[in-house]
């Protein structure tokens, strides 16, 4: 192999939730959801070397980003390379842009994408199928960042079903600090009601996606911080057509039909919120 031929840039997007319905505790820890999963354009860039010196190294423009270990980098690295018998070294670098802990999916979309391009460095010629499968062993969204489009999750999200979304924007509020998925999920109070709506027909229209915009998490999280009721005010305030705390937190996000709308939004919500030293995105979803 010759070494400085083998180098890939590969974007990698966040996502949000437009819905998030916790339905049971499974025997093994983890709970069975439902979910509608889209991707936007915040996106982290990651660039990927092979080389000569035998090893991982992750290296990033983030402080407070774990670079051993405990990156879902590493163990996606770790899981291909006892795959492909190479034996050399890889290097990771990463532009951080998606804000971490944040319940927009960064950890588990840099894994993805880390599977996708070593898939293709190493010349593996694994299938999307086999690369969703050891996806899911390092975390319960990476299959759905292997996956083209946005998607209905069930499972523990890693049984994704394709729908099409309209044009969509968002305005995304990040109060700077990080709330614990596991956290969350301990502290949900599961209820026998199961929701009975028919969310194809309402993923159809902008309107009838407003309509669906639930988070089983939210009532727990915003009962401790009181910003996440806060950030949605904010967000309706300034013309929002919907609001929603997405994942487990403490992201919340506005939905908008219009980029100029979505613009006026963003230029009003950054110049409110200055003095609290909150993140304010805005991004597109992808279609």
């Amino acid at each position: 192999m010759n070494e400085m031929a083998d180098i890939l840039y590969l974007e990698s997007p966040a996502k949000v939730n437009l819905r998030l319905e916790i339905l049971k505790k499974r025997e093994d820890g983890y709970h069975e959801i439902r979910t509608i999963f889209q991707k936007i354009s915040l996106h982290d860039t990651l660039h990927f070397s092979l080389s000569r010196r035998r090893g991982i190294r992750i290296t990033t423009d983030h402080p407070n980003l774990p670079t051993g270990k405990r990156n879902l980098i590493y163990r996606a690295v770790i899981s291909l390379l006892k795959k492909s018998g190479y034996r050399e070294g890889v290097e990771v670098e990463i532009k951080k842009r998606i804000p971490l802990g944040a319940g927009l999916g960064g950890g588990s979309s840099n894994a993805a994408t880390t599977l996708k391009a070593l898939n293709q460095l190493l010349r593996m010629n694994l299938k999307k199928t086999e690369l969703m499968e050891i996806g899911v062993e390092i975390g319960a969204d990476v299959p759905f960042f292997l996956y083209e489009g946005s998607a209905i999750g069930s499972g523990v999200g890693d049984k994704l079903r394709k729908i099409t979304l309209p044009t969509l924007w968002y305005i995304l509020i990040y109060p700077n600090f990080e709330i614990s998925t596991r956290w969350a999920y301990q502290n949900i109070i599961l209820t026998k009601s199961k929701y009975d709506i028919n969310l194809h027909g309402l993923l159809k229209s902008r309107e009838g996606i407003v309509r669906l915009l639930h988070n089983d998490l939210e009532e727990v999280v915003s009962a401790r911080y009181s910003e996440i009721p806060l950030m949605k005010e904010l967000l309706a305030g300034a013309g929002a057509m919907g609001t929603m705390m997405t994942g487990s937190g403490p992201t919340v996000f506005g939905i908008f039909f219009e980029e100029k709308r979505a613009a006026m939004a963003y230029r009003k919500i950054k110049d409110r919120v200055k003095d609290r030293g909150w993140t304010v995105i805005k991004a597109q979803g992808i279609p």
